[in-house]
C-alpha cells in the first residue's frame, strides 16, 4: 500500500527551480530580472589571461645584459615591458631604445638591436667630454699652442674643446725653443693646469770694432753698434760690420742656442778706392796687376793706399800702362786715350781707278799704300760694271802686306748681276753686318758625352762619335743685347733680383729658339746671305742644310769647339778636371751672387752676380769667350734624352721635337755636373740665364 511522504527538501527545491524555467509571467505583467555572472568569475578570467600573457612574454623575451662604461653610469631602457634582473633586462625581439648618462660623459640615447640569442650582452661606452688646458709660460711671451701638428690656439689664455686622450702638444714663440710633448688629456669638462719654462733660441754674441762705432748687421738686419752685446737666434747666421770709409766685414756664424759667443775686437780695413775707366777706342781690355778685369767702359773697385799696374790694350792701337793709387771710398775717373799701331798695306788693283773703301768709309782710288791699324778692317773695291769684291783684312806691325785685285766684269757672273766675290777670310775672321766676330774652324773628330764610370755624369748624356768635315764659323762671343736690338728694338732682358740682365754689353736673353733663329734669318739678309732656316709667319718650318747663311752651332759643334783643344786629351772642366774653378774662369754662381742664389760656390768669386758682359774672362783655348759660364746657349738641335751616333758627318740632330737643346753652364750654376762641357739640358721656353751665339757654314 502506497504511503504518502513529505517530500524531501532536495525534491522541493528541484521542483522550485522547474517551476521558476518554466514560469511564464502573466500576460500584461513586468518581466522579472535575469540572474547575474558572479564577479568572481569575472576575475578568475583576468587573472588566467594574465597569467597565460606572463608566461608567453617569459618564453618569446630575451635575457639582454647591458654593460656600461663608466661603470657608474646609469641605464634606462625607454621600452615596456622590459623587467630588470640585475644587470639584465628581459626585452623582446627587434630594435629598442636605450638611455646611458653619467657626468662628464656624452650621453647615449639610442637604440640597441635586441636578437633571436636566449642570453645576450650589449656593450656601450659613453665618451668623455672635451677639456681645457691653462697654460702657464715662463717668461710670459706671446706664443701658439700647435696640437697634434695643427695650429690651435694663441697663447697665454685659456684652451678650449681639447678631445679627451693623448695628444702631442707644440708650444711656438719667437726667440725661443719649441716646446714639444705627449700629453693626456682627462676630458670631462676639466680644466688642467700646465706650467712650462721656454728655452731660448738665441745666444749672446759679444762684439767690438776699430775704428768704432760701426753698424753690426745679423742677416741684413741692423741690431745694434759697436761694442754691443746682441741676442743671435740659433743657426748659421752672416754677421756684418759697416763703418763708412772702411770694408764691410762679413763672417757667418754657426749659432748654438744658450752658448755665448766673445768675437772680440774686429780691426775694419779701409774701403776700396773706386775706378771709372774709360778708353778711346771703347771695348779695350784692361789689366789690373797682370790680372783680367774687363773692358771699357769699366767701373771696378781697387784696394786703397796701395799702387796698382794699370793696362789697357786693344787690338790695332798701342799698349798704355799707368800705374796709380786711389783713395779710401772715393771715385776716380779716367780716360785713356789709346793710339793706332799703324802697318803698311799695298793695294793693286786692275782696273786701277776702281774705288777703295775701307770700314765703308771711301779711300780714293783703290791702287795705293795706306798706313792701318793693325785690327781688322773690312775691306770694299768696286767699280762700275765689275762685281764688286769684299774681304776682310789685318795689318800686322813689322810686316808690309800686299794686295793684288782683280775685279770680274758684271756679265762674267752666272746671273749677269753685279755680285761681290767670295769673301777671303784672312787668318779665319770674318765679322756680321750687326758687328760680331766670328772665327773659322776645320772641324774634325771627337767624342761627345760621358763614358758611364765618369764622375757627375748624367744618363743623358750617352757617349758617340761624330765627324766634322764641313768648315763652319762660330761667332767668338755671346749675342749682346745691343746687337739683338739692331733687330728688335724693343726687346728687353728683364732683371733678377734687382739685378740688370738688360745692359747692352750684357748677352741677350729670355727670348726663345724660335727668337734666335729669326734674328739668324736676319743677319744672312742683311749680309746678303741665303736663309738657313725656313721661317714663315714667325714659324720655323724647315732648314736649308745647303745654306751659308747664320744659324745656332749644332751641338756637336758646340762640345767640339768647348771641349776639344787643338791638341791634346779634352778636360772636363774650363779649367781642368778637379772641382771646384780655379782662378776666374768664368762667371758661375759664386759668392757675389750668394745672396740671391739657393747654392753658390763657397770659394769662387769671378765678380759679378748675374750676367757679366761678354767676353769679360779668358777665351778658351779655340779662342771663345764663355763656353761655360755667363749665360746658358741654345743650340741648334731638338733634344732626345738618349743620343745616338750618326753615321753621316756633320750631325743636325733629330728632324722633329718639342724642346731643343741647351748647352754650357751658366752664372745661375755651381755644381761640378752643370760645369761640365759635356752637361746637357733643353728647354722650350727662353730663360734669364739662357741665351745664343752665332755660327755658319764656311762653305
Amino acid at each position: 500500500m502506497n504511503q504518502l511522504t513529505e517530500p524531501s527538501a532536495g525534491l522541493d527545491q528541484r521542483h522550485a527551480y522547474i517551476e521558476a524555467a518554466n514560469f511564464k509571467p502573466p500576460a500584461g505583467g513586468a518581466p522579472l530580472p535575469r540572474p547575474r555572472i558572479p564577479w568572481l568569475v569575472a576575475s578568475l578570467t583576468t587573472f588566467f589571461l594574465l597569467v597565460f600573457w606572463a608566461m608567453w612574454f617569459v618564453v618569446t623575451a630575451r635575457s639582454v645584459g647591458l654593460v656600461a662604461s663608466p661603470d657608474s653610469a646609469s641605464i634606462t631602457v625607454e621600452e615596456w615591458p622590459a623587467p630588470r634582473v640585475g644587470k639584465h633586462w628581459l626585452m623582446r625581439e627587434g630594435a629598442r631604445r636605450v638611455v646611458v648618462e653619467a657626468p662628464g660623459y656624452q650621453s647615449f640615447n639610442g637604440e640597441i638591436e635586441v636578437t633571436d640569442a636566449q642570453i645576450q650582452s650589449h656593450e656601450i661606452t659613453l665618451e668623455r667630454l672635451p677639456g681645457s688646458l691653462n697654460v702657464q709660460l715662463s717668461p710670459a711671451v706671446e706664443a701658439v699652442l700647435w696640437l697634434d701638428g695643427k695650429n690651435f690656439t694663441a697663447l697665454p689664455g685659456l684652451a678650449t674643446g681639447i678631445a679627451a686622450g693623448d695628444h702631442l702638444i707644440e708650444i711656438r714663440a719667437d726667440r725661443y725653443l719649441t716646446y714639444q710633448a705627449e700629453i693626456a688629456v682627462e676630458g670631462k669638462g676639466i680644466v688642467q693646469h700646465l706650467e712650462l719654462t721656454l728655452d731660448p733660441a738665441w745666444a749672446d754674441v759679444t762684439i767690438d770694432s776699430v775704428p768704432g762705432p760701426a753698424d753690426v748687421r745679423v742677416d741684413g738686419e741692423v741690431v745694434g753698434r759697436t761694442p754691443v752685446v746682441v741676442e743671435v737666434l740659433a743657426g748659421p747666421r752672416v754677421l756684418e760690420l759697416d763703418h763708412p770709409g772702411y770694408k764691410r766685414w762679413q763672417q757667418t756664424l754657426k749659432i748654438a742656442s744658450g752658448v755665448a759667443v766673445d768675437i772680440g775686437e774686429i780691426v775694419l780695413a779701409k774701403a776700396d778706392g773706386r775706378l771709372a775707366l774709360t778708353s778711346q777706342p771703347t771695348r779695350a781690355n784692361v789689366t789690373i796687376n797682370g790680372e783680367f778685369r774687363g773692358q771699357t767702359p769699366l767701373a771696378i773697385e781697387l784696394e786703397a793706399g796701395r799702387k796698382h799696374r794699370l793696362e789697357v790694350r786693344k787690338e790695332g792701337y798701342l799698349s798704355q800702362r799707368r800705374d796709380l793709387s786711389l783713395e779710401s771710398a772715393k771715385a776716380t775717373t779716367l780716360e785713356m786715350l789709346l793710339k793706332p799701331e799703324l802697318a803698311t798695306i799695298q793695294f793693286i788693283t786692275t782696273p786701277s781707278d776702281a774705288e777703295l773703301l775701307i770700314d765703308g768709309k771711301s779711300r780714293g782710288n783703290a791702287t795705293q799704300t795706306l798706313s792701318l791699324p793693325t785690327h781688322e778692317h773690312e775691306l770694299t773695291v768696286r767699280r762700275a760694271g765689275y762685281a764688286t769684291y769684299q774681304t776682310q783684312v789685318t795689318p800686322r806691325k813689322g810686316v808690309k802686306k800686299r794686295f793684288r785685285i782683280r775685279l770680274k766684269k758684271a756679265d762674267q757672273s752666272t746671273s749677269g748681276k753685279v755680285r761681290p766675290a767670295p769673301t777671303a777670310i784672312p787668318k779665319g775672321y770674318l765679322k756680321t753686318f750687326a758687328g760680331q766676330e766670328m772665327k773659322l774652324f776645320s772641324g774634325g773628330k771627337a767624342t761627345l758625352g760621358t763614358g758611364r764610370n765618369a764622375p757627375y755624369r748624367r744618363a743623358n748624356e750617352n757617349q758617340r762619335d761624330v765627324v766634322l768635315s764641313r768648315p763652319f764659323y762660330l761667332s767668338l762671343k755671346e749675342v749682346t743685347n745691343a746687337e739683338y736690338r739692331q733687330f728688335l728694338a724693343t726687346h728687353h732682358s728683364g732683371e733678377f733680383s734687382k739685378h740688370s740682365l738688360d745692359n747692352p754689353a750684357q748677352a741677350v736673353v729670355s727670348i726663345t729658339w724660335g727668337n734666335a733663329a729669326l734674328y739668324c734669318d736676319w743677319l744672312s739678309r742683311s749680309d746678303g746671305l741665303s736663309a738657313f732656316y725656313q721661317i714663315k709667319h714667325g714659324e720655323v718650318l724647315g732648314i736649308n742644310p745647303d745654306s751659308n747663311g747664320y744659324r745656332l752651332p749644332t751641338e756637336a759643334e758646340w762640345e767640339w769647339a768647348g771641349r776639344w783643344p787643338p791638341a791634346g786629351k779634352p778636360s772636363q772642366f774650363p779649367w781642368g778636371d778637379t772641382f771646384p774653378p780655379r782662378g776666374r774662369s768664368g762667371n758661375y754662381a759664386d759668392v757675389t751672387a750668394a745672396s740671391i742664389m739657393d747654392e753658390a760656390l763657397a770659394t769662387y768669386n769671378d765678380g759679378f752676380a748675374v750676367a757679366a758682359p761678354v767676353g769679360s774672362f779668358a777665351p778658351n783655348l779655340k779662342g771663345l769667350y764663355d763656353m761655360e759660364g755667363n749665360v746658358a746657349e741654345w743650340v741648334h738641335d731638338f733634344y732626345v734624352a738618349a743620343p745616338t751616333s750618326s753615321a753621316a758627318p756633320d750631325p743636325l740632330g733629330p728632324q722633329t721635337g718639342q724642346v731643343h737643346v741647351v748647352k754650357g753652364a751658366s752664372w745661375t750654376a755651381s755644381s761640378a755636373t752643370k760645369l761640365r762641357y759635356s752637361f746637357r739640358d733643353s728647354s722650350a721656353q727662353g730663360r734669364h740665364d739662357l741665351g745664343f751665339r752665332l755660327a755658319r757654314y764656311a762653305q
